[in-house]
């Protein structure tokens, strides 16, 4: 659920950082073409707003089962469960969910570990990244045969040219 205080095409989705420096952490900033301004008559232009770093609004995500949605149970190590709650949060149900989807919808890839650290490196982030990384890699190792070949003609005309001559 939405939390009511962002809802809008005006608001900023933060505190006034004003109020803030002033001892009042919870009022609101909204925003117009031109300025941001609170309830208590701060008014700044954006970039003053967003560069004096304001709280930022904490929304509410909650998972809400779907309609044909089931409950299961199912066996898996405590220590795992509870470390992927934690790390997931309030995403625990819907990741696990997707996860389920994911492997149903086809032969999924799952990367983790030391592979998943080693794309991220490479600012490789997500399938559709990996899929243009391979495609881009195909061709320039097509185009790389290419010249290849085309080195290798030359450099037999050379060779030949220089015996005849």
């Amino acid at each position: 659920m939405a939390n009511p205080q962002i809802v809008g095409n005006n608001m900023t989705g933060a505190y006034c950082p004003m109020c803030r420096n002033n001892g009042v952490s919870n009022v609101v900033a909204t925003r117009d073409n031109v300025d941001c301004f609170c309830l208590m008559g701060h008014r700044m232009s954006h970039a003053q707003f967003w560069s004096m770093k304001p709280d930022m609004i904490k929304t509410e995500v909650r998972f809400v089962p779907g309609t044909n949605d089931v409950k299961v149970e199912i066996w898996v190590n405590n220590e795992v469960l509870m470390r992927a709650k934690d790390a997931l949060g309030e995403q625990f149900h819907p990741t696990i969910a997707s996860i389920i989807r994911c492997c149903m919808a086809g032969q999924p890839v799952i990367i983790d570990g030391q592979q998943a650290a080693e794309l991220r490196k490479l600012g490789i982030r997500n399938g559709q990244e990996m899929v243009a990384t391979a495609k881009l890699n195909a061709d320039l190792t097509s185009q790389n045969e290419d010249l290849v070949a085309k080195v290798n003609e030359w450099e037999a005309r050379f060779a030949s040219a220089l015996q005849s001559a």
